[in-house]
């Protein structure tokens, strides 16, 4: 495999190949180098991000992982990369998660910087290309009534940035579609990378974004609120150096969510981003196949669902299916939440009942459930 610089690493691969960098010692002859595959540009080469750099890559013919190990073979302008055989299964996982764990957040702060950023005209004298990068975030982010309708819902998962690379795989995707979240957050960090290094004056991230529990599957979902926006006065320098650190965070928490759901065992953990009243809102899924009976028409699904909203508050859910039976249990913050929910019961009965299903159970509990399983033992021994 024979690569060569973007633009954005350009000057810093010149002084590698010139051997007066610290880069020169990492792009050694025999060095083993962690590289990721950000995407494809309009000339079929392939993005990698390699040894700290992004690069292009001619691997015609080569199927890449997400995350693979290369060796460097010869140096120069353009040098040869021979492609490391990875371990597989299990392992190459929780070396993943091991990497993206210290790294992820929640999306909350990169929202909120979005957010700030949209309603600030100074945001204007921003770089063209970045502009036009924020711009494509937000298209990719959908409005909270979108997910209101079952295509809706269905649209935004797959926009969710879970299945990019699969989409990637595909013969008629050869380029990641303009819509979806990851490869939007894709194209911002590289947008950014090719910007000149800003003075910020300012302390970074909030250190809120090492408390957001990670879409881990062993654990229950916990609503992710709003953060407060940056201050009116922040400068726009700081608002771009938050922008680094949320993208980077958001970007470890998608490829954990990737690396924890596992299809072949009907687990998929799932975060979208929705677009809400003066900012932005996320909602969690851990979607779940059941084992299947010899009776099932359509198998077992049990949904997981947590969201927390300005004006009702951290919303939490479960719902177990198993045609024509379904159990819908719902958590809520406030008191007056449940009795908004409360209210929709008779509207929910009616419209399952006009799907030809059977509502078995069906409640909303004032106060969030204690986080310790995936699912809680009441609702599973109600819908035994």
């Amino acid at each position: 495999m024979i690569v060569q610089p973007t633009s954005l690493a350009a000057q810093l691969w010149a002084g590698a190949a010139a051997g007066s960098t610290a880069t020169a010692e990492t792009w050694r002859v025999g060095a083993l180098l962690s590289a990721t595959l950000l995407g494809q540009n309009d000339q079929g080469k392939l993005i990698l991000q390699v040894g700290g750099m992004a690069v292009e890559a001619d691997a015609a013919g080569t199927q890449l992982p997400p995350q693979f190990q290369v060796r460097v073979l010869t140096q120069g302008p353009q040098p040869q990369l021979e492609i490391v055989a990875a371990p597989t299964g299990d392992r190459v996982a929780m070396q993943g998660l091991r990497e993206r764990l210290p790294q992820q957040s929640g999306y909350a702060p990169l929202l909120g910087v979005l957010s700030a950023l949209a309603r600030r005209p100074a945001a204007r004298l921003l770089p063209a290309p970045l502009r036009a990068a924020l711009a494509t975030l937000e298209a990719a982010i959908g409005k909270g009534e979108e997910v209101a309708t079952p295509s809706g819902m269905k649209d935004a998962i797959a926009r969710s940035g879970l299945f990019l690379e699969s989409r990637l795989a595909t013969p008629e995707e050869k380029a990641p579609a303009a819509d979806d979240f990851k490869a939007a957050l894709l194209q911002l960090r590289r947008t950014l990378d090719e910007l000149p290094p800003l003075r910020a004056r300012g302390g970074g991230l909030p250190q809120t974004l090492t408390d957001t529990a990670p879409p881990l599957r062993q654990r229950s979902l916990v609503p992710q609120q709003r953060l407060p926006e940056p201050a009116t006065d922040t400068d726009m320098d700081d608002l771009v150096a938050q922008l680094r650190g949320g993208i980077r965070g958001a970007l470890s928490r998608v490829e954990i969510a990737q690396l924890e759901s596992q299809p072949h065992a009907g687990v998929w953990m799932v975060e979208v981003p929705l677009g809400g009243t003066r900012g932005y809102d996320v909602l969690q899924l851990r979607i779940e196949e059941g084992a299947s009976r010899p009776d099932d028409r359509e198998g077992s699904w049990t949904i997981g669902f947590a969201i927390d909203l300005p004006a009702l508050g951290a919303i939490q859910g479960e719902i177990q299916l198993r045609v024509p039976r379904v159990s819908v249990r719902i958590w809520a913050q406030h008191d007056a939440t449940v009795t908004r929910i409360e209210d929709e019961f008779l509207p929910l009965r009616q419209l399952l009942e006009r799907s030809g299903l059977q509502l078995d159970h069906l409640s909303c509990i004032h106060g969030l459930p204690q986080p310790a399983g995936a699912y809680s033992a009441v609702l599973l021994e109600a819908t035994a």
